[in-house]
């Protein structure tokens, strides 16, 4: 199988990530991790490393000028430097502020935004919930909302449809928000990046989120497709890195930051404060909002000791993003097409639904156009769809890591699975049970395989030869029983 591999897949090859793989992760050789655009997994000598350097050295609150607190502080300009050289973004013109996580990130733009009657925010159907959840701010405001469709396997039928809806509706120098999802979480679907440019030269400002791009993509924030038109960019370091975990950051420009109001101050987020009374005065730059990792509405002192493995980890990441380009893309073409061949032995009809990719798209638009993932659902022998949940449950048993649910990214889950008139009648106060009683498990969601920095073929054939297993007779029904049992039992 590896020989036919290989011949149809020559890009696949790379000695350097083999070697990565052996050396790195030597603690997959019991287990088949595909969830990398949940998290992805972080090198081995990545944590020795820091580990070995904090054994080593004493680093203390960057609040403060003593010696450990100097080391502290160089570690985090060390890593403010590292991040803008990874994203291509001019130190000129962009800085970065410190966050919990990418949704952190979206929080502080959504909540310091001048929302107003005269702005208009755009949204993607293919969004994660932390960037719909910027409506709540703009609605508040009286701010319009408008949001760009999807087609059933995700992508734009109309983009130039975007264009020309982006045309300002008012003279007002600045009329909103344009906001773009780099790689859906869901859809995989990687839009054209030359519409935040469009949208900067309309008067928009502009917001993408890169949390499931930047891992497996170059992005150049100053170079010649982007040319500094995006404003604000959030990410995620554990999604790129695998670690640390539990933190994110707001790549913004120093320009717009200005344009930001804080409602709030705390910590060291504020230079001076009048106690009692109410006179105070928030520090500048990123220090106004940069916030303690555990939790997105708590400011302060950073998580220094998270900055160590950042330089590190980004330049190895650099190294290998072209590498991981071509192969995560062999191995998506070759997981679509070998998934949607499962017919059940007892029937013919296909166990797996491969809903993005679409197994019809050629492996030469796989990197240019979607991400290394693969969302699908299950049928019965009989066509009766199957609760995503227990394909994750059986698989995990089986020492296979697969994600299941919508992936906080209700408007793409729908579209694949061809509920978005769901999407119409969903009201206040719904449960994921409620959902399910009205419309059917398809409700719950979709299964989704992520490849990532050390998968290899070996992982792609387990998968497969599960799901194979699965269309074996009684294999899917033995399975769902078992579940059945298994929930009752929970109750």
């Amino acid at each position: 199988m590896q020989h036919n591999f290989m011949l149809a897949y020559p890009q696949y090859h790379s000695p350097v990530l083999d070697s990565i793989r052996q050396t790195e992760y030597k603690r997959l050789h019991k287990l088949v991790y595909l969830d990398y655009t949940g998290a992805t997994l972080y090198p081995e000598s990545l944590a020795k490393h820091s580990h070995d350097y904090m054994a080593a050295h004493v680093l203390g609150n960057p609040h403060s000028t003593n010696p450990p607190s100097k080391l502290a502080s160089r570690h985090t300009s060390d890593a403010r430097k590292s991040l803008l050289k990874f994203v291509g973004a001019d130190p000129n013109v962009y800085c970065v502020v410190w966050t919990a996580n990418a949704s952190s990130a979206m929080r502080i733009v959504g909540e310091g935004y001048n929302w107003n009657p005269n702005a208009r925010l755009f949204l993607g159907h293919d969004s994660h919930n932390s960037m719909n959840g910027l409506r709540s701010f703009a609605r508040k405001k009286g701010a319009a909302i408008d949001y760009y469709s999807l087609t059933p396997a995700g992508g734009w039928e109309e983009k130039w449809s975007i264009l020309v809806n982006l045309r300002p509706s008012s003279s007002v120098a600045h009329p909103g928000m344009f906001c773009l999802t780099g790689q859906s979480n869901v859809t995989g679907f990687k839009p054209p990046l030359f519409l935040l440019q469009h949208a900067a030269s309309q008067g928009f400002h502009t917001f993408l989120d890169a949390a499931a791009l930047a891992p497996t993509t170059k992005i150049s924030l100053s170079g010649p497709e982007l040319n500094n038109s995006v404003d604000a960019m959030a990410i995620s370091i554990y999604k790129i890195m695998g670690f640390p975990t539990g933190l994110g950051a707001l790549v913004i420009k120093k320009a717009f930051l200005n344009v930001l109001q804080k409602p709030w101050f705390s910590g060291g987020t504020v230079d001076v404060v009048q106690v009692p009374g109410e006179a105070y005065t928030l520090e500048s730059g990123h220090e106004r909002f940069e916030a303690c990792i555990y939790s997105s509405s708590i400011d302060g002192t950073i998580n220094f000791l998270s900055m160590l493995p950042i330089p590190r980890g980004l330049s190895l990441m650099t190294t290998l993003i072209p590498l991981l380009q071509p192969r995560l893309a062999c191995l998506t073409h070759w997981t679509v097409l070998a998934l949607s061949g499962i017919k059940h032995q007892s029937t013919g009809r296909p166990l797996v639904h491969v809903r993005s990719p679409s197994p019809t798209v050629a492996m030469s638009a796989l990197t240019q156009s979607y991400g290394s993932l693969i969302s699908f659902e299950v049928t019965d022998a009989m066509g009766e769809f199957i609760n995503c949940e227990i394909i994750e449950y059986g698989a995990g048993k089986a020492g296979i890591c697969l994600r299941a649910g919508c992936m906080c990214n209700p408007g793409g889950t729908s579209n694949l699975a061809g509920m978005t008139g769901m999407m119409l009648e969903i009201q206040n106060g719904d449960r994921k049970d409620d959902l399910e009683a009205r419309f059917g498990v398809r409700s719950r969601g979709v299964v989704r395989a992520s490849f990532g920095i050390a998968s290899n073929l070996s992982d792609a054939w387990e998968f497969v030869k599960y799901m194979r297993s699965l269309a074996a007779f009684n294999g899917l029904q033995n399975l769902v029983d078992e579940w059945m049992i298994r929930k009752s039992s929970s109750h």
